[in-house]
């Protein structure tokens, strides 16, 4: 219980987790949007949001919501490349935010 309590202590004075976690929600929106504005345009055969962009956003954190278009959306489902490498996106993102919350909690309990 003193455990979930320091938790909840930390995450009211420590700003670098909520500026995480809001990073996290805006770049994944913004994956989402992208890949149904992307969508969108395949089908009335207009200007198009390029894979490299798409896998780039995937990347800096927004693979979640890569694929939660491919799927919600139907696109990019049929590309088997874009979607081992959104997934290694996915694995990169998640180690780094593994990282990130490990330096946090190093700082919390020792400094």
């Amino acid at each position: 219980m003193q455990l979930f309590q320091d938790i909840i202590i930390w995450l009211s004075q420590e700003p670098t987790v909520w500026i995480t976690a809001i990073y996290l929600i805006l770049i994944n929106v913004l994956a989402l949007m992208i890949m149904w504005w992307d969508k969108r345009r395949a089908r009335n055969d207009g200007w198009r949001v390029s894979e490299v962009t798409l896998l780039g956003i995937g990347f800096i954190g927004g693979a979640i919501g890569l694929i939660i278009g491919m799927f919600l959306f139907r696109h990019k489902t049929e590309k088997k490349l874009f979607q081992v490498i959104t997934i290694i996106g996915l694995v990169i993102s998640l180690f780094i935010y593994w990282v990130e919350f490990r330096a946090i909690l190093w700082h919390f309990y020792f400094i």
